[in-house]
């Protein structure tokens, strides 16, 4: 399954009943620097009621990392549907911090729901979204005649090679999408190159 990744983040506020809503949703890798993020919006928000999260690693479909806070808000009223919004948009490696101001009205936990995936919506709404492509990476070894041809068959792969190293022969680490490495893997068989027999992923 392909997935969409946010290029860069971007920030957007709605409001539900003079409440407000403020919602950072950005390209995330990992928890740690998700956990950033938050103590940023924390700061930046220091008498907000809530900071409620939503955070995906890896493919929606399949996530390496997936978990969402309602932030003392009642259960499964806000964490959970910013959540579920980002997983039925096919949306990974993205995390969404909506920090409310209570604005004196009681939303009740349907609002509430309502509320916080309007919030990660509109954030939805205004970010650009670029499809992620599988990376893996793989050294491979040749004599120094086939070199250049190594580089060529890379390159037409949509791949990338690293620095050589020279030694009795001609290592090079390379990086591809996933969906070029049989048909290449088969290419560098026939012109007498040896690799590895198990790349491993890159980040795309």
């Amino acid at each position: 399954m392909s997935y969409r990744i946010p290029c860069s983040p971007v920030v957007s506020e709605t409001e539900e009943k003079k409440s407000r809503f403020i919602c950072w949703l950005g390209p995330v890798e990992d928890r740690a620097a998700f956990m950033r993020q938050l103590e940023i919006a924390r700061s930046r928000y220091p008498d907000a009621s809530h900071h409620c999260t939503a955070l995906v690693i890896g493919n929606p479909a399949n996530p390496t990392v997936m978990m969402s806070d309602d932030d003392g808000e009642p259960g499964g009223s806000a964490g959970r549907p910013m959540l579920e919004l980002l997983l039925k948009q096919e949306i990974g490696n993205v995390g969404a911090i909506v920090s409310r101001y209570f604005g004196g009205t009681k939303l009740g936990v349907g609002g509430l729901m309502r509320a916080y995936r309007g919030a990660v919506g509109a954030a939805l709404q205004q970010v650009e979204l670029r499809p992620f492509v599988p990376r893996l990476s793989v050294t491979v070894s040749c004599g120094f005649a086939q070199e250049s041809r190594l580089r060529f068959l890379v390159s037409q792969a949509g791949g990338h090679c690293g620095e050589p190293a020279y030694g009795h022969c001609v290592t090079v680490d390379i990086t591809l999408p996933v969906d070029s490495w049989p048909g290449l893997r088969a290419q560098l068989l026939a012109e007498g190159c040896e690799m590895a027999d198990s790349p491993g992923d890159s980040p795309g």
